[in-house]
């Protein structure tokens, strides 16, 4: 007798409760295979959380357990989508090719995360070799897991159609689909063609916004499992919801009139954990001091770029880097990697060097131009300028954290948010407008952190004086 269980397995989730998988049957590759592969089990020795999690105690989890909701997520919003996707586009394959292309996109979408995820990015793969985690994702995707993303065969749904695989480069493009950057192959040009310079079929196109945009599968499963992780309470957030009002016009992925409030209040929560996780005081004074070593420790642990020495990629994760720099305590005092490993080991045993002074948080209802915000340098420079003349010499950063909750460009360009209204039979983008104005536009969080705590009154009446008279208060409360 052939039972279901020997081609599916579950995962058990704290979020989603048990996850369906296709197992391998004899002589074929199946997603258990993808998902032990070294690339992708290399995501449960990076955190999800950068520093968030020196913070909250509970913060443990990886990108790993993050990658792997998402792709469920992924194939909920395939299965919702697919009736009106073949209603635009009739060349589109069969369910199970659909759903599972947007699996593996949800599953491989950070392969590329680097030790402490975005910070890694900012601080050493962008300024150094021009490369950010999702340029390093397509480009592992084609190049790494390509080959057995092409012998895949079945998705949960069932067995793909005679002839049809899953294209690895359609993978890639979803991951972030843009016109130009740098290719899934590591060459520089159109990104919507494949390796033969084969346009990438429109129904891919058409599910782009699955993982690239405003609202997409990854956020919704990253605010909630980090809220959850986290022991953050945020509302409700109904991702249910939101997929069952997504469906595909000749737009792509499109929301019904009726997800509009539970788009509002996922916004809303995303904007909670940005004030309340992501840019937490302590999680940003670790950043401030991780990046006074982070770039001058990688460029001795990882001199190549990704994509030119993939096997050293592949084994730098948290752990490698902390056995690394706990091994060079072991260095001649005065040495470059002994002076660094002694920082190392401030940060990781939370012996924080900066606290925080001043803190003052600004919203906009009403979005400006980037040129009238206040920039770092005009802000340390006014503090400067208010302390007594014997303490302008002392040490403090200040730090200007920012966040769009809104969807950057709702009502155009890549990210845009389309909305039904089934009155009118149209996407009507006034409906997207009234939402957004119970979201605030723009929010600045300036902060001030010191070494010590002996002139925090000082630097705490400056940097108000400061920001009060520097940035009018006409712009502060816009």
């Amino acid at each position: 007798m052939k039972l279901p269980y020997d081609d599916v397995h579950l995962i058990a989730d704290p979020l989603y409760g048990y996850l369906r998988i296709t197992l391998s049957r004899a002589g074929e590759i199946a997603e258990a295979d993808v998902i032990d592969n070294p690339w992708v089990q290399r995501l449960k020795r990076v955190h999800q959380l950068q520093s968030s999690w020196w913070v909250f105690p509970a913060a443990e989890h990886s990108r790993f357990a993050h990658s792997i909701g998402v792709m469920h997520l992924a194939g909920l919003l395939a299965r919702q989508v697919y009736s009106t996707l073949i209603e635009v586009e009739e060349k589109t394959p069969s369910l199970p090719v659909v759903e599972e292309t947007l699996r593996m996109a949800g599953l491989l979408h950070d392969l590329g995360q680097g030790p402490f995820s975005h910070f890694c990015d900012e601080e050493y793969f962008q300024p150094v070799f021009g490369l950010d985690h999702e340029q390093i994702s397509q480009y592992l995707i084609v190049n790494e897991l390509g080959d057995l993303l092409r012998e895949l065969r079945r998705s949960p749904s069932g067995s793909f159609e005679p002839g049809e695989t899953v294209d690895p480069w359609h993978v890639a493009f979803l991951v972030r689909a843009e016109e130009y950057g740098v290719r899934a192959d590591g060459m520089r040009g159109p990104a919507r063609t494949d390796d033969s310079g084969n346009p990438i079929p429109r129904w891919v196109q058409l599910l782009h916004r699955a993982l690239s945009g405003a609202v997409t599968v990854d956020n919704m499963d990253y605010v909630r499992r980090d809220a959850y992780m986290c022991g953050v309470s945020i509302g409700p957030v109904d991702v249910n919801r939101l997929i069952y009002y997504t469906f595909c016009t000749d737009e792509g992925l499109t929301f019904h009139k009726r997800a509009l409030s539970t788009l509002r209040a996922f916004l809303n929560a995303r904007f909670y954990m940005y004030e309340n996780v992501y840019f937490h005081r302590v999680g940003h004074a670790i950043d401030l001091h991780l990046r006074e070593i982070f770039r001058p420790t990688l460029e001795l642990i990882l001199p190549e770029s990704p994509l030119e020495n993939r096997a050293a990629y592949r084994r730098l994760s948290e752990w490698s880097l902390f056995s690394t720099v706990e091994d060079w305590l072991d260095k001649p005092m005065a040495s470059e990697q002994r002076e660094l490993a002694e920082q190392w080991q401030s940060i990781i045993h939370r012996h924080v060097k900066y606290s925080m002074v001043y803190e003052h948080h600004v919203e906009r209802q009403q979005p400006l131009p980037a040129a009238r915000d206040l920039t770092k340098e005009e802000f340390r420079a006014a503090i400067v300028e208010r302390l007594p003349a014997g303490l302008r010499g002392i040490e403090f950063v200040v730090d200007i954290a920012s966040q769009d909750p809104r969807p950057l460009n709702p009502l155009m360009g890549p990210k845009r948010l389309a909305v039904y209204d089934p009155v009118t039979q149209r996407i009507e983008e006034q409906l997207l407008s009234g939402i957004l104005e119970f979201v605030p536009a723009k929010a600045h969080l300036y902060r001030v952190f010191a070494v010590g705590r002996e002139h925090e009154r000082e630097l705490h009446e400056a940097a108000r004086a400061a920001l009060e008279q520097s940035v009018p208060q006409r712009l502060i409360n816009l």
